[in-house]
């Protein structure tokens, strides 16, 4: 006797990544179905969190009184405005971000990433492919500071022994 299924079955991740111009024209095919991106067309407070993002990642300019850090900001800004604009396309409609991401597999292919964790010059020579996917599947950990304490202060009094 055959059992009905009433939960929704979700693909299985697909780990690789397609060729540049498979990237391009998914970001286009993308972007293009994004209709309201501007880069200011969201409340000041967002583009604040945006902003905070932005200067923890370091991607503000050190030095704001530079030639080129007026550029530098605004194309961090841009850069981060469509990633949050493509998260909340992801989150109303992730079948139809879905359908694009397997519509380009179909058409371009999809590479292996190296699963080594050590980056050198060679893989530097393009970042794109050799670099940023495997950072992205680091998996970082913080690790908190060792919590050893000295005998003296056991008792909370400096030279005394508890």
């Amino acid at each position: 006797m055959a059992t009905d299924h009433t939960h929704e079955h979700i693909p299985e991740e697909v780990y690789g990544i397609l060729p540049p111009e498979g990237v391009v024209d998914l970001t286009d095919n993308l972007t293009g179905y994004m209709h309201e991106i501007e880069l200011g067309g969201f409340t000041d407070i967002i583009g604040q969190v945006l902003d905070d993002f932005l200067d923890q990642a370091g991607g503000m300019p050190p030095d704001l009184k530079a030639d080129d850090a007026f550029e530098h900001i605004t194309q961090n800004q841009l850069a981060v405005t469509l990633a949050y604009h493509l998260g909340r396309l992801e989150g109303r409609s992730p079948q139809v971000v879905q359908k694009m991401m397997d519509d380009a597999i179909e058409k371009w292919g999809i590479n292996d990433v190296e699963e080594s964790a050590e980056i050198t010059d060679q893989d530097l020579e393009d970042p794109k492919v050799m670099v940023y996917p495997r950072l992205r599947r680091i998996n970082y950990q913080e690790y908190s500071e060792p919590n050893v304490q000295l005998g003296w202060e056991i008792d909370g009094t400096p030279g005394k022994e508890g």
